[in-house]
C-alpha cells in the first residue's frame, strides 16, 4: 500500500507544464509511456498537495486584472486535467515577496487586497489557501518598527478571520516564532484575538531562513511553534492539528515529523497531521543534477547524473549509468509505466556536451520528477516503520538504546556520514519529545530568547512594546 507523504510540491506549474508538454508530444517522444489515469494515481496518492504562489513575480506584472485572470486559468487547468484529478490544490499568498523587499508598502497593501479578493472569487478551485503573513526579512521595505509588523499582520489576519466560513475553513493560519519579537507579535495576535479556533489548518514559517541558531538550540526547532498550537488545541478541546511547515522538506525532517506525530498522539491523544513544502526537486534534478537513491538496508545516497559521472563507479559494482537505469526500471515497474532507456547511446543528454548547460532528455526529465515524488512517499513509509519499532524504547525510558537508534537512522539518511550537525540533531531528538510531552510554553519562549535573539531584526527596534498596544 502506498503511504502518502506529507510533501507538498511548490511551484506545481513547472510540473504541470512538463507533464502536458510530454503527453502532447511537444517535448520528448511520448509513446504510451503511461495513461493519464496511471499518472494520476501516482500524483494523487504519493503527495499531499500542489502549491503555487499567487504573488510570484508580481512586482513585474503590468496589469493586475490580467494577473488575476492568468492565476484563475492556471487553477482551472489544474482542476480539469485528468492527471491531477483528486489532487489537493494550494495557493500561497506571496507575502514572501514583501518580506524580502520586492514590494513597497503601497504595493504590499495592494497585494493583500488583491489576494483575498482573488481567493474569494476562486474558492471553488482551491482546497487550501495560505493566510497572507508578512514577517520581516532581508531587504524588507515596508516596516519602520515592530509596531508596523504587528499592525500589518493583524490587519491581514483579522481580514482572514472575517471571511465567510466556506473560505475561512480552507485558510492555513501561519504562526511565526523565529525571533523574540516575532514570538511576541504572533503570540499576541493569536491569543489576544482568539485566532486559533477560527481556522482548520495551521502552520509556521522561518524554518529555512535565518538558520544560524539551529546548531546551538537544544531541540528540533519546529517544536517551538508547535507547542503553543498544541496548547491551543487543548484549550479548545480539539483532538487534531493540521500543521504545515513552510520548507523543512529534508529526509531528516520526515523522521522528526513521524516521531512528533506518534508522541503527540500517545501523550495528548491529538492527531497531528504534518505537511511540508519545497520546490527543491527542480533545482536538484535540473541544476545540481543528482537523484537520491535508496536501497533497503543501505544508506540514502546521492547519484550524480551529470554525463561525465555516468561511467564512474557509484555503488558496489554498479556504475552511475547502470544504477540510474535500475532506479528508472524499478520505478516504472512499480507504477506500470513504460520503461525508459538511460544509456548514453539513447541520449541521457542529447547534446552530449557533458556540461551543466546540457539538456536532459525530455522523457527522463519527467520520469525523474515523478520518481522523486514517489521517493518522498517511500521515505515517509520507512520513517514511519522505524518510529513504530524505535518509539517503544523511548516510552519505557531505555534512553541509551533510543539514542543509538536515532544515531543509526540519522546515519542512513545522511549517506552513511555523521556530520557535526547530524550528531547535534540526533542528540536533541529525545529532548524534543520530552518538550512535546510537557508542552511547557514558557520554556519555548526562554529558548527563543536565549538562542534566537541573534537573528532579531534590530533595525526595527524602537522600544515599542507590542504587548502594551
Amino acid at each position: 500500500m502506498t503511504v502518502k507523504s506529507g510533501y507538498v510540491l511548490a511551484g506545481f506549474e513547472t510540473l504541470l507544464s512538463l507533464t502536458e508538454d510530454f503527453l502532447a508530444g511537444g517535448k520528448g517522444v511520448f509513446a504510451n509511456h503511461f495513461t493519464p489515469q496511471q499518472l494520476n494515481v501516482l500524483l494523487r496518492d504519493t503527495v499531499s498537495g500542489y502549491l503555487h504562489s499567487f504573488g510570484q513575480n508580481i512586482e513585474r506584472k503590468k496589469s493586475m486584472v490580467r494577473h488575476k485572470k492568468n492565476e484563475t486559468a492556471l487553477y482551472k487547468m489544474f482542476r480539469e486535467l485528468p492527471t491531477f484529478q483528486g489532487c489537493t490544490s494550494i495557493v500561497d499568498s506571496g507575502g514572501f515577496q514583501i518580506s524580502i523587499g520586492r514590494l513597497t508598502r503601497e504595493q504590499s497593501e495592494m497585494l493583500i487586497n488583491l489576494y483575498y479578493e482573488w481567493v474569494g472569487e476562486n474558492i471553488d478551485l482551491l482546497d487550501r489557501a495560505f493566510i497572507l503573513d508578512v514577517p520581516p526579512g532581508p531587504g524588507c521595505k515596508v516596516f519602520k518598527n515592530f509596531y508596523d509588523v504587528y499592525k500589518l499582520n493583524l490587519e491581514s489576519y483579522q481580514r482572514a478571520k472575517a471571511l465567510p466560513e466556506e473560505i475561512r475553513k480552507k485558510i492555513i493560519y501561519i504562526h511565526h516564532f523565529r525571533t523574540p519579537k516575532l514570538w511576541e507579535i504572533y503570540t499576541s495576535i493569536m491569543r489576544d484575538y482568539e485566532m486559533f479556533n477560527s481556522f482548520e489548518y495551521h502552520g509556521t514559517g522561518g524554518i529555512v531562513a535565518n538558520m544560524s541558531g539551529d546548531m546551538s538550540i537544544p531541540c528540533i526547532i519546529y517544536v517551538l511553534p508547535l507547542i503553543p498550537l498544541l496548547n491551543e488545541c487543548k484549550k479548545y478541546n480539539r483532538n487534531y492539528l493540521n500543521f504545515h511547515i513552510l520548507g523543512g522538506a529534508n529526509f531528516r525532517d520526515i523522521l522528526f515529523y513521524e516521531l512528533f506525530r506518534v508522541v503527540v498522539k500517545d501523550k495528548h491523544n491529538i492527531d497531528l497531521n504534518i505537511t511540508y513544502d519545497s520546490s527543491g526537486i527542480y533545482k536538484q534534478i535540473y541544476h545540481a543534477r543528482y537523484l537520491h537513491a535508496y536501497a533497503e538496508h543501505d544508506f540514502i545516497r546521492k547519484l550524480n547524473i551529470k554525463s561525465d559521472s555516468m561511467k564512474e563507479r557509484f555503488f558496489q559494482n554498479w556504475s552511475g549509468e547502470e544504477y540510474l537505469q535500475k532506479l528508472m526500471n524499478d520505478f516504472s515497474d512499480k507504477w506500470n509505466f513504460k520503461r525508459v532507456n538511460v544509456s548514453s547511446g539513447y541520449g541521457l543528454y542529447p547534446d552530449g556536451n557533458g556540461k551543466i548547460t546540457e539538456t536532459l532528455h525530455p522523457d527522463l526529465k519527467v520520469y525523474m520528477a515523478y520518481y522523486t515524488l514517489d521517493l518522498f512517499s517511500v521515505i515517509q513509509q520507512n520513517m514511519r516503520e522505524w518510529v513504530e519499532s524505535a518509539y517503544p524504547t523511548y516510552q519505557c525510558g531505555a534512553m541509551e538504546e533510543f539514542h543509538k537508534k536515532c544515531f543509526d537512522i540519522t546515519r542512513i539518511i545522511n549517506q552513511g556520514k555523521m556530520t557535526k550537525k547530524q550528531i547535534i540533531k540526533a542528540d536533541s531528538i529525545a529532548k524534543s519529545l520530552d518538550m512535546l510531552t510537557n508542552l511547557d510554553e514558557d520554556y519555548c519562549h526562554y529558548l527563543v530568547d536565549k538562542f534566537l535573539a541573534k537573528d532579531e531584526f534590530k533595525e526595527l527596534d524602537d522600544r515599542t512594546s507590542v504587548m502594551n498596544i
